[in-house]
């Protein structure tokens, strides 16, 4: 049986618990959130995102009610408020706020809203995977066997499924959220993942002037220099590859748009291919500067970032 306790506890201090909207990046499968990015969350190393005037939440939460009765006319199971959150009775950092419990049974339900541009994600049995897991965290934490999620899509479209409880995948899901919050306890990175760029940047966003100097002076460090220096190559080696196809690119484009000249386009049984004329305002920022310098000085903001570049080591070519 999973342990209970009062939701202000739970909902106020994000940062010291995994919850159920958290598992699906510690598994690496959310379109919005990195484990590494929820790492700089949880140990506060980067803020949280505020979400307390983002009109969409604050909307979504105000029909969680109307989502929840609207489940209820249409399945016929009454439902009402989870009267505690739950966490898992070996590990107090994994815990489940629950939207409702279906009333008379092992069932509980998530209550969701989406625009109408995501209501392909939600046709026929379709789940959204950061959901299923989602639920499935829920389940499990709390003991039940079934999950409902209910959807609001654009305020145009109510659908309702159904997500049965899956061990197995509820174990690979505990797992996976102990190896995580290691991480956090022991204040260690998780693996990084592509998409973690900007993270980087906001969690390294100033340098000191220590240099990492990797040289194979021993077995450890030659095989940290050899694995460093493909990584290297192998990057200058993409780079050059992108810029050849860019090239091709603009060669391709070039000579279609020379074909077009004047007209509108071409129309063949496959393609449609048009250049128009559109038009864009650009602030001359050059020629303010000039006429208002007083206001440039004002309003100019100095940004700093952090560059990387690659050149080759010529104390070590002339060694």
């Amino acid at each position: 049986m999973a342990n209970n306790l009062a939701t202000k506890d739970v909902t106020q201090n994000r940062h010291e618990y995994i919850g159920g909207s958290d598992i699906a990046a510690i598994m690496g499968m959310s379109r919005w959130k990195t484990p590494l990015k929820l790492w700089t969350e949880k140990t506060q190393k980067l803020p949280a995102p505020d979400l307390s005037n983002v009109e969409a939440v604050e909307l979504g939460s105000d029909l969680e009610e109307f989502v929840a009765q609207k489940f209820s006319q249409k399945t016929g199971k009454a439902v009402r408020r989870a009267p505690k959150d739950y966490w898992h009775p070996d590990y107090s950092y994994m815990r489940a706020h629950v939207d409702r419990l279906v009333t008379g049974t092992d069932e509980l339900l998530e209550c969701k809203t989406c625009t109408i541009f995501k209501k392909d994600e939600w046709e026929g049995d379709e789940i959204p995977q950061e959901y299923i897991l989602q639920v499935m965290w829920y389940l499990g934490i709390t003991g039940r066997k079934v999950g409902h999620i209910a959807v609001l899509i654009g305020g145009q479209s109510f659908k309702y499924k159904q997500i049965e409880f899956d061990k197995e995948l509820f174990d690979q899901m505990v797992e996976a959220a102990k190896e995580f919050w290691q991480h956090v306890t022991d204040d260690i990175p998780p693996a990084i993942m592509p998409n973690d760029d900007e993270t980087l940047k906001e969690l390294y966003d100033s340098h000191s002037d220590f240099m990492i100097e990797l040289f194979p002076e021993d077995e450890r460090t030659a095989e940290a220099t050899m694995a460093f220096e493909e990584k290297v190559a192998y990057l200058q080696e993409v780079k050059s590859h992108i810029k050849t196809l860019q090239d091709e690119q603009k060669e391709i484009e070039t000579g279609i748009k020379d074909i077009i000249k004047d007209n509108l386009g071409i129309k063949t049984p496959k393609y449609v291919v048009t250049w128009k004329s559109q038009n864009t305002t650009k602030f001359d920022t050059k020629s303010f500067k000039e006429t208002h310098s007083d206001l440039y000085e004002k309003f100019s903001t100095i940004s700093s970032y952090r560059v990387m570049r690659i050149s080759k080591n010529k104390e070590s070519e002339v060694a």
